[in-house]
């Protein structure tokens, strides 16, 4: 099983060195050794026929996971870092994908770099073969977060906000205003009935944003949330360990 990340930052080679050496991914032999060598080729088997020449050219690190046996590069193609591994176990890969995306993050918030992932979902693609099996979205930033959240949640969230306005809209009409008149009968049972709404537009609408928030709140503990390809995303999954 192969996986494919690509980002920007404005990184310099030491913090992903430390990023990759606090993560047990810095293989104990030299870069230019066989061994590193023979990583490098290996992973050559994963790259597009058009990204050959732009891997081979490129700066890279190579990596070796000593936790997951996890293994390699980090190169420097296009103006973009592209993170490539390889890892016969589903599981281990999906973790590493995670937690590499999540030393990231943390990297570029405590030293204040910025850090951007491409768009396109991680993919867990089987060797020698083009369609992936899992996709996962990267959140790496709150915003990230809350627009999966809306379009994960899309009806608690729409339920949610009209909801409000609703109960606002229905605070307004049962204002005891100065036009109101207790002797017409007409009136006050259409304003009877306002009032009767209130109470059940306002736990609908508490209800909803209960459970968009609450699925929002859990989108902290992952940095890639998984689904299955080519299904619908609100079939997500979990980390497979």
């Amino acid at each position: 099983m192969h996986a494919k990340i690509m980002f920007t930052s404005d990184f310099e080679d030491e913090s992903l060195i430390i990023i990759l050496k606090g993560n047990q991914w810095w293989p104990t032999f030299d870069h230019k050794s066989s061994d590193a060598e023979k990583i490098i080729n290996e992973m050559k088997d994963s790259v597009s026929e058009s990204d050959i020449s732009f891997f081979l050219a490129s700066k890279k690190f190579v990596l070796l996971s000593a936790v997951t046996e996890t293994h390699g590069t980090l190169s420097y193609e296009r103006n973009y870092w592209v993170l490539r591994l390889l890892n016969p176990n589903l599981s281990l890969l999906q973790l590493d994908c995670q937690v590499f995306v999540h030393k990231c993050i943390k990297h570029a918030n405590q030293m204040q770099n910025k850090i951007n992932f491409y768009e396109k979902p991680v993919q867990l693609v089987e060797r020698n073969r083009k369609d992936p099996i899992i996709e996962g979205k990267i959140l790496a930033s709150k915003k990230d977060r809350i627009f999966y959240a809306k379009k994960q949640k899309k009806i608690e969230y729409s339920v949610g906000v009209i909801g409000l306005i609703v109960f606002v809209i229905l605070l307004l009409l049962t204002y005891p205003w100065s036009f109101r008149d207790p002797n017409n009968q007409a009136q006050m049972w259409l304003f009877t009935i306002f009032e009767k709404l209130i109470g059940s537009v306002a736990i609908t609408a508490l209800i909803s944003y209960a459970q968009f928030h609450a699925f929002y709140t859990s989108l902290h503990e992952d940095s890639i949330k998984w689904s299955i390809a080519g299904e619908p995303e609100k079939k997500a999954i979990k980390t497979l360990l």
